[in-house]
């Protein structure tokens, strides 16, 4: 796709957390641009950075060489811009709020005034609408899920950060979730960063996909996807959807065999 501005550049970019047993390399030379409207996806084994590298983005962390900007600025003065929506691993839901008050939480921090048509809007995107009033201890695994995407949503960043959401899903529902995300993606236009272990939903997602090695994390293969816009779940049977993932895995092993 041709790139607008970029929302994410990194540039050489690297952290090293200091602990009791020395220092951890986590980033290494990290370059890369994310451009607006992309749905990018970070793969690689556990360890690797990928968790590390979403985290400087949401100025969660600091880099410790290189540089990093977010729609043009540092990520602490995106973060303050809400530049950005944070979606974790678990849904992380309040179970004292109701689903519309876990949604309306970011609002209520900002002091933003139209939070009820905020609510009901971002609702509807997740297809949660008759949900409002329940506890998140009443839904489904990947209902709960749902409700954390539209809390990210509610303030309307561009940018949604999203930290392997669906890992603890079973199958089938990781796929009805993933075909969701990429129906949002196409309504919202916002640029996503998704962090994954699974090559089929990287692949199926994704318009490039970031292949990273082992700690120290570096950038060992970025792919752009050629498959088209629309993308029923069994595109994931044709050649082109398993070239794909091929290269990936190759990227993987590669990555693996990579030395200091």
């Amino acid at each position: 796709m041709s790139l607008a501005a970029s929302v994410v550049s990194a540039k050489n970019l690297g952290l090293t957390f200091s602990t009791n047993d020395g220092d951890v390399i986590a980033l290494s030379d990290v370059n890369l641009e994310i451009g607006a409207g992309e749905f990018v996806s970070f793969i690689g084994p556990s360890g690797c950075g990928k968790t590390t590298f979403l985290r400087v983005i949401a100025d969660l962390e600091q880099p410790t060489s290189g540089s990093i900007t977010v729609n043009g600025t540092s990520p602490s003065d995106a973060r303050l811009n809400r530049a950005y929506g944070y979606v974790f691993q678990a849904p992380a839901l309040y179970p004292w709020r109701t689903i519309e008050q876990n949604v309306a939480l970011p609002l209520e921090i900002m002091g933003l005034s139209d939070r009820a048509a905020r609510i009901q809007r971002t609702l509807e995107l997740v297809n949660l609408t008759g949900f409002q009033k329940k506890y998140p201890w009443q839904l489904s695994g990947g209902m709960q899920q749902r409700a954390s995407i539209a809390r990210a949503l509610s303030f309307d960043a561009d940018l949604l950060l999203m930290d392997e959401p669906f890992g603890a899903l079973d199958e089938i529902v990781r796929d009805h979730l993933n075909s969701e995300l990429l129906k949002l993606w196409a309504r919202t236009k916002k640029t996503i960063a998704f962090v994954t272990h699974s090559i089929p939903e990287a692949v199926y997602l994704s318009t490039k996909i970031v292949v990273m090695s082992p700690r120290p994390g570096r950038v060992t293969d970025i792919i752009e996807s050629d498959l088209p816009a629309e993308r029923p779940l069994d595109i994931r049977e044709t050649p082109e959807f398993l070239r794909l993932a091929a290269r990936v895995r190759d990227g993987l092993r590669a990555g693996h065999s990579y030395e200091e």
